[in-house]
């Protein structure tokens, strides 16, 4: 894999090296390979995901803040363990609400660095958190029942980059937590897009605080099969024809990609962030419809026998 560096002003280049040079330096002593586990996915790791607490202009990269973000209500902050230093340092991925039990997410953020599939109460879920390091009146804390990566899906690898976060009890919705349907039919290229999340603010960057939108179009599958390893049975690439850098980046793995008010994709990964020759690629949801729904209603069926268990003994 060739990873490209674009051109860019001197002035932005310097602050691109040092965030680069302070990022990359504990890899070099630790003889880690870098690259593979920086792009090839979306994420950044459960050790390294903190920030300053200062608030950043941009987050998904070459993103922007709406006045009102109509969008945020329907996405998640995964976490994973205690946070080490202040709330929210311990986010990983993003995800969406399909139901009052179950978040849409990516495979891959359901795995550790090394690899091996985390335990469900070892991650947590934070909805109406608009601002991942404020814990705000409307932020709901949910514990996790079950992990669910689509069954075809193997750590470290691209394909089947989907899965499913079951919750011991359900989200309260409201106007800062809501359901956002699953899309209808197969996404067609240059269909509106708006992609959600917490990531870095450039790559190799500093995550910021607030959740970012970026406004993206669909590409066509003929541009997308250029991509490094997209395969168009089960993905989509997405990226802003006007402006290259506007693309989702580290952290926001999972997170949703929103289309005429539906989840059309998942975050899955990219070659870097902003790239003027790439585009970020998307689990297509559509592609993977029948599973989400059959798997997410598990949780539905558990409330209810838990339910009919109540009555019985109550009887």
């Amino acid at each position: 894999m060739t990873f490209k560096i674009r051109k860019m002003r001197f002035s932005k280049f310097i602050a691109c090296f040092l965030l680069f040079f302070h990022r990359i330096a504990p890899y070099l002593v630790q003889g880690t390979n870098f690259f593979f586990a920086q792009l090839s996915h979306r994420r950044k790791f459960e050790d390294d995901n903190g920030t300053s607490a200062s608030d950043f202009h941009y987050l998904v990269t070459g993103g922007y803040r709406p006045a009102t973000n109509e969008l945020v209500k329907y996405a998640v902050s995964v976490r994973v363990g205690a946070a080490k230093e202040y709330f929210g340092t311990n986010h990983i991925c993003g995800g969406t609400i399909i139901s009052t039990r179950a978040i849409l997410t990516a495979a891959h953020c359901m795995y550790s660095s090394r690899g091996s599939l985390y335990q469900a109460r070892k991650l947590m879920v934070y909805a109406g958190t608009p601002k991942r390091l404020e814990q705000a009146p409307s932020t709901q804390e949910l514990r996790v029942r079950q992990i669910l990566p689509h069954p075809k899906y193997r750590s470290g690898r691209l394909r089947h980059d989907i899965g499913l976060i079951l919750l011991k009890e359900e989200i309260t919705t409201n106007e800062h937590a809501a359901i956002m349907s699953l899309n209808d039919k197969s996404p067609s290229a240059g269909l509106a897009c708006t992609v959600v999340g917490w990531g870095t603010v450039i790559q190799f960057g500093p995550s910021a605080d607030e959740a970012i939108n970026g406004d993206v179009q669909i590409l066509p599958n003929s541009i997308c099969e250029n991509l490094w390893n997209f395969n168009s049975n089960g993905m989509i690439c997405a990226k802003n024809s006007d402006d290259s850098e506007v693309d989702s980046c580290q952290g926001d793995s999972g997170g949703p990609l929103f289309c005429n008010n539906m989840v059309v994709g998942v975050v899955s990964y990219g070659e870097g962030c902003g790239e003027k020759t790439s585009a970020g690629v998307y689990t297509d949801v559509y592609h993977y419809r029948d599973w989400i729904k059959a798997n997410s209603a598990v949780g539905l069926k558990v409330s209810l026998m838990g339910l009919v268990m109540v009555l019985l003994l109550a009887a």
